[in-house]
């Protein structure tokens, strides 16, 4: 029988959890503090938790948090650099981490990924520092924080802010060989979240989060996220970044089944892995502590990832492009890279695919996505052997 397997569902779209979520923000309402307030201070002391102990400073968006990191450590003309300064980061991510660079007042280096992995290499990074480097942005893209350790100790050596950028893998965790797995967050100096609904830990509406190696650094960041003022007073220009109880209020709830939803999120990707070890499509890296946020496939070529969209499409199976252009190849960031290719990107844009994995999943669908991946695979290997799309028992 066809089913409809979308993309992402959010837990609190359930009848049951959508209940209590309204009872706890009732209490908000009633209670007349609306922002920054007793939620939002626990859900800083619950994030600090996670990630040993770090202060923690809440915002309005993980676009916000980044550029707010940016700012307080110094980081380009808006921070107290200069317009030369440049970040080092992925070209194959999320705009947003460009549009921070841009807009303290830096300039964004793009670095193509590696050979066989969405991820840079460490030799991809260091291809790209010049004298003018100051920051890298290391993204744990979709989940997968493997590059943390040594990314960390050569920014230690070269004596270069490291930003974690956490979006996609907040509840992961990574570790070399010689070490226990410590949490993705944890190795930089300063770490920025977000909580769009589709992350690993996702609000009802836009949220974020920093944290910092050093308090002081935390302390900055506070004032910068509303408008620079403290006791009756500005003492800097800032912004208007600050969170709100509702938000707040829903993460702390969300935390409350956190761990259990990383745990069904691994749990999955395994089934995947393991289903689908001879298909005919690059499977994501099977890393110890992978928050699995997305679980994004390669095909041979952009001609093929197409017709295995539109079979699954036809078995009621969404997906969706991750990402379809790297960031040197749009047209608002071509003024500050230029023509230089970046080829392992620009291929992972042809052939990638995104495929539907969230703890809401129940067994049942599991199973579906699995037959119905398989079924499009042969399909795309060899034409001939079409079968029903609604076929999948």
């Amino acid at each position: 029988m066809k089913k409809t397997i979308p993309l992402f569902r959010s837990a609190a779209a359930s009848e049951p959890m959508a209940a209590h979520l309204g009872q706890l923000c009732g209490d908000v309402l009633r209670s007349g503090v609306y922002i920054l307030g007793p939620q939002v201070r626990m859900l800083e002391a619950r994030l600090s938790g996670l990630l040993k102990g770090r202060e923690t400073v809440a915002v309005g968006s993980g676009s916000e948090a980044l550029l707010l990191a940016f700012k307080t450590l110094g980081i380009g003309s808006a921070g107290g650099g200069t317009a030369q300064d440049e970040v080092l980061l992925p070209s194959y991510t999320f705009i947003a981490c460009a549009e921070a660079v841009i807009a303290v007042g830096a300039r964004p280096v793009f670095v193509d990924s590696a050979v066989d992995d969405f991820l840079p290499s460490l030799e991809h990074f260091r291809e790209a520092r010049t004298p003018r480097t100051r920051a890298v942005l290391a993204v744990g893209l979709f989940g997968d924080p493997t590059g943390l350790p040594e990314l960390a100790a050569y920014c230690r050596g070269e004596q270069l802010h490291l930003i974690e950028d956490v979006a996609q893998c907040l509840g992961a965790r990574t570790g070399d060989a010689t070490a226990r797995l410590e949490p993705a967050g944890t190795w930089g100096d300063a770490t920025a979240m977000s909580f769009y609904p589709t992350k690993t830990l996702g609000a009802a509406g836009d949220a974020g989060a920093l944290a910092f190696r050093d308090p002081r650094h935390a302390q900055q960041a506070r004032l910068l996220r509303n408008h620079g003022w403290s006791d009756g007073r500005h003492h800097c220009l800032g912004h208007n970044s600050r969170m709100d109880e509702l938000q707040a209020c829903l993460l702390n709830a969300a935390l409350d089944d956190f761990p259990a939803a990383i745990t069904r999120r691994q749990t999955i990707a395994t089934r995947y892995l393991a289903a689908w070890s001879g298909c005919p499509m690059r499977l994501p890296r099977d890393a110890a502590g992978h928050a699995w946020n997305y679980f994004v496939v390669a095909l041979p070529e952009r001609r093929e990832r197409d017709r295995f969209a539109a079979r699954l499409a036809e078995s009621g199976v969404a997906t969706r492009i991750y990402y379809e252009q790297p960031l040197h190849r749009h047209e608002a960031l071509r003024a500050w890279h230029g023509a230089r290719a970046l080829p392992h990107s620009e291929k992972l844009a042809d052939c990638s695919l995104a495929l539907p994995l969230y703890p809401m999943l129940d067994d049942e669908e599991v199973e579906y996505v699995i037959r119905a991946v398989r079924q499009a695979a042969v399909e795309i290997a060899d034409p001939g052997l079409r079968a029903d799309p609604c076929d999948l028992s």
